[in-house]
């Protein structure tokens, strides 16, 4: 996936970084970034619990999380900032030691480099020197939009045409999709902040399905259900998630995509899809072995589009998802799905956090089939090779239909003609994905490679 990083001037290369430590900001001297030598993070982990950290590094830059002094590019975790320069991952260590782990994240942005020492101690007992990470961002300068809550009798009697013109999305059917419609419910009678959808390029990763062709419905790299209908069929797919924890393997490696998307399989060159990414780096540290993990929503959209694009709205595992992908013409600002649609809408919704972000690409001269829609996980293309599958364990996805233009209803992927799609490398099954009811599956992972 192309990452096309912003090019800044050469005052940029002076420009000051803020690093949020622990909610305190310590002010870096404005010195050329190749030649500063970083003050490091430090933080304190609890011991075999994921820490959350966050941290700010360089607006846009592509970054390498390793063992201090370490070359095995398999023994690191890449992370990409957002346009502020935030990084968010986690980290497990293996037990309390005093013995600190010595890392090191290196950033590379245009006209930019450094490299941010991290160190981290294993205790149940934060210091002064050593806080606890902070897992929240720095605030925006300006002010987030906060969409209301609806009350219940709102949420139930607003047309699907007033809802999508609040920023709410689609209401599920109280009986095809009760689970979908409880989730929903707790989604539009809170308040929702609204992350704003700038999109950051990734270079390495796309989702392009890998086909096996021996008479089964096998893949190299996708797992989940299909929807195969007639050219026009579908113009909309939506899915609700809890994203999952992901374990790996001592000192591997593994990759995890769990998503919604339509086309991208037989007789179709478009592939419009978002969803979340899991990602896990298991290295040893000195004495200390650390799960590095790596956690993020992102959207593609192909051809024009050939790798995946990254959102700024926040993923953490446990976090209950709502994500829908339509077609759709703009009228006044609003989005109406259209197979003849100018845009392709991703939204995603963080329910757990009470935070969403839509995101608008131009279809250009892409053109848009519509015969398929999906509810996918997926061990995506890195770097062009398919990297080993993480260990999600067992994993569900509900509300999961697709958007008929002709009769303007939404289809649960198990009332239509669907394709059950098996991941295996040569002859090993990897992910297994399993019918619940009409409108939930679940998936079970079988293998990393």
């Amino acid at each position: 996936m192309k990452r096309n990083i912003v090019h800044m001037s050469k005052a940029g290369i002076l420009r000051t970084i803020l690093v949020t430590v622990h909610g305190l900001g310590l002010l870096i001297s404005a010195l050329p970034l190749q030649a500063q030598g970083q003050k490091p993070f430090r933080f304190t982990v609890t011991p075999k619990s994921p820490s959350p950290i966050v941290v700010t590094t360089i607006p846009e830059a592509s970054c390498i999380i390793h063992a201090k002094n370490a070359t095995h590019p398999e023994q690191s975790l890449k992370l990409f900032a957002d346009e502020r320069g935030v990084l968010r991952f986690s980290a497990v260590t293996s037990a309390e030691s005093e013995q600190l782990a010595e890392l090191q994240i290196d950033c590379h942005g245009a006209n930019q480099s450094a490299t941010f020492p991290l160190q981290l101690h294993s205790s149940f007992s934060p210091t002064v020197d050593m806080p606890a990470p902070s897992s929240e961002a720095p605030k925006p300068s300006e002010a987030p939009y906060v969409r209301p809550a609806l009350t219940q009798t709102e949420a139930l009697q607003l047309a699907p045409s007033a809802l999508a013109a609040r920023g709410y999305p689609p209401r599920p059917d109280q009986e095809e999709s009760p689970k979908g419609f409880s989730t929903w419910m707790r989604a539009v009678t809170q308040p929702a902040t609204y992350i704003p959808s700038k999109l950051v390029n990734h270079p390495e990763r796309t989702h392009v399905r890998q086909r096996i062709s021996d008479g089964i419905e096998r893949s190299n790299n996708w797992s989940g259900y299909e929807l195969r209908s007639p050219a026009g069929s579908y113009v909309g797919v939506q899915g609700m998630w809890t994203v999952p924890t992901v374990t790996a393997e001592v000192n591997t490696q593994t990759y995890s995509s769990f998503w919604v998307g339509l086309d991208g399989d037989i007789g179709t060159n478009d592939l419009v899809q978002a969803g979340t990414a899991q990602d896990i780096t298991n290295i040893d540290v000195g004495f200390l072995n650390v799960n590095l993990t790596n956690y993020y929503a992102w959207t593609q959209f192909l051809p024009q589009q050939d790798t995946e694009r990254g959102l700024s709205i926040p993923i953490a595992p446990g976090d209950e998802i709502s994500c829908s992908v339509f077609m759709a013409n703009l009228l006044f600002g609003v989005p109406f799905p259209s197979l003849s649609g100018a845009y392709a809408v991703f939204s995603l919704e963080n329910v757990t956090k009470g935070q969403y972000s839509v995101a608008f690409t131009a279809k250009g001269n892409t053109t848009f089939v519509g015969s398929e829609a999906e509810w996918i996980m997926e061990r995506p293309t890195v770097n062009g090779q398919t990297p080993d599958l993480a260990n999600y364990g067992i994993a569900f996805m509900w509300n999961a239909s697709a958007l008929s233009p002709k009769t303007n209803s939404w289809v649960n992927y198990s009332a239509a003609p669907n394709e059950q799609i098996l991941m295996y490398n040569g002859s090993d099954l990897l992910s297994l994905p399993n019918f619940l009811t009409s409108s939930e599956m679940y998936f079970l992972f079988v293998n990393n490679h």
